[in-house]
């Protein structure tokens, strides 16, 4: 079996470098909302059986344009919601949010609206789901569009089952990424 796993591709909005914790949180829907630069995947010329997508609408975009079949919409692999570690309206810089929500995520500690547990629960109910589901409909190469920070978890639990691929820390946009287990 091979699972191919895609980060959507290149987001095309612009950041403040400082912000308020309330600007922080609007940065996240606004990215959610923004459109994409597209790019040529390389798919490496695997007759993909089925196409997985996260629900969020860069997944989708770049699901639709890389896949000419029917595409499955899963919120098991949407990305882990970020949320500013406290409020406050000393403006900050984005990476200083960035950083400490993840480790909030991390530790399991702070607002965060999805804990480490739960972003790795969801990872093994998803993979669960797929050798189910490929058992079933005897399909051998599975193609995922996810986001950069879920596909750590998911390369993880891939691993951990078995499957033989790179563990990617920093994933490009637009890029595949094969992981396969024989």
């Amino acid at each position: 079996m091979r699972i191919g796993i895609i980060r959507h591709f290149k987001v095309d909005y612009k950041k403040k470098f400082f912000m308020t914790s309330k600007e922080f949180k609007g940065w996240e829907e606004s990215y959610n909302n923004s459109k994409v630069t597209r790019n040529d995947v390389k798919l490496h010329n695997i007759n993909w059986d089925k196409c997985y997508s996260s629900t969020l609408s860069r997944a989708i975009t770049t699901a639709e344009d890389v896949y000419s079949g029917k595409i499955v919409k899963s919120d098991f692999i949407r990305e882990v919601p970020i949320s500013p570690l406290f409020k406050t309206n000393l403006k900050l810089p984005y990476c200083f949010w960035a950083i400490t929500s993840r480790l909030a995520w991390y530790f399991n500690f702070g607002p965060e609206e999805e804990k480490r547990k739960i972003t790795e629960t969801k990872a093994k109910k998803f993979i669960d789901f797929l050798e189910n589901e490929a058992k079933k409909e005897g399909s051998e190469n599975i193609l995922i569009v996810t986001h950069g920070f879920f596909m750590y978890t998911l390369q993880k639990e891939l691993k951990k089952r078995g499957f033989k691929g790179k563990i990617v820390y920093m994933p490009k946009n637009g890029i595949l990424y094969l992981y396969k287990k024989f």
